[in-house]
């Protein structure tokens, strides 16, 4: 059972698959057939490899390395399929999970599949997609060039999906999710890496910045099963994937936030009336 933080924050909540707490209220740009997934410009590629690693992963690394002082669990595990272009999965609880996958997927390029969100902000737009954002469409028009994105940025380094999508901060659990964001490495029998990010109790150099210490567990490589139909193979990594994180959510013993179903909440009520 974590540990709980005295007078700390409670956020309640009805469906453990689509609540959202990231508290954007961004108004949503539509992203469909129109939208540019792919950018081929030469110029684009230049700003986007300047952007990426000259000025931002620098910065990342210093942040969360020496700041935030993330501790990298079984990375040997990558460097078995340092030759191949995978798929990372993770937990969703931090808005440094736009840069955490990053360094994980170092020295290669990691794009992020992301909500509509992440490019509906006027004026970096363009910058968010340099940095390795890859909308999801929220319009079933622009499905067809959304998946020729995301073979053409398969074919060119590492894909990070969040099969919980939504955001819950310094959550420890895990949210139930379903198999289909699983259906890109099968159609792709592509390498899959699941990482699980832990919360403990801040200590050690500059504890006082941050709310908790982070962990980032990663699992071994698992692979499409060939043997197995697509449904079936999407069906079989999920699982195998969710069992490591509940396995690694164990590890978290420190509650920043702690989150209460709202029928849970009722019920318990009722028994006490």
């Amino acid at each position: 059972m974590p540990k709980k933080v005295k007078s700390k924050k409670v956020i309640y909540y009805k469906d453990p698959l689509n609540d959202d707490f990231a508290g954007t209220k961004i108004k949503q740009v539509k992203v469909d057939e129109n939208f540019k997934f792919i950018h081929k410009n030469f110029f684009f590629k230049i700003c986007s490899f300047i952007l990426y690693y000259i000025f931002v992963f620098p910065l990342i690394y210093i942040f969360e390395r020496l700041i935030l002082r993330v501790k990298i669990v079984n990375k040997k595990s990558l460097k078995q399929v340092k030759k191949q272009n995978i798929f990372l999965y993770g937990n969703h609880t931090s808005a440094v999970d736009a840069y955490t996958p990053n360094i994980l997927a170092f020295p290669k390029r990691n794009r992020i599949i992301v909500n509509p969100d992440a490019v509906s902000i006027k004026g970096i737009r363009t910058l968010v997609q340099m940095l390795g954002a890859l909308p999801l469409p929220s319009q079933t028009s622009g499905m067809r060039k959304f998946l020729s994105a995301v073979e053409y940025y398969h074919k060119k380094g590492h894909i990070t999906i969040y099969p919980e999508a939504h955001i819950w901060p310094y959550y420890t659990g895990v949210r139930p999710f379903t198999s289909s964001s699983f259906k890109y490495p099968v159609k792709f029998n592509a390498p899959v890496v699941a990482f699980f990010v832990a919360y403990t109790k801040p200590k050690g150099f500059l504890s006082f910045m941050r709310k908790a210490n982070v962990t980032v567990y990663i699992s071994d490589v698992f692979v499409p099963n060939p043997e197995l139909n697509q449904k079936d193979a999407q069906q079989e990594l999920r699982d195998k994937v969710y069992d490591f994180m509940v396995e690694k959510s164990k590890l978290s013993d420190y509650e920043v936030i702690e989150y209460k179903q709202i029928e849970e909440e009722t019920d318990s009520q009722s028994e006490k009336e």
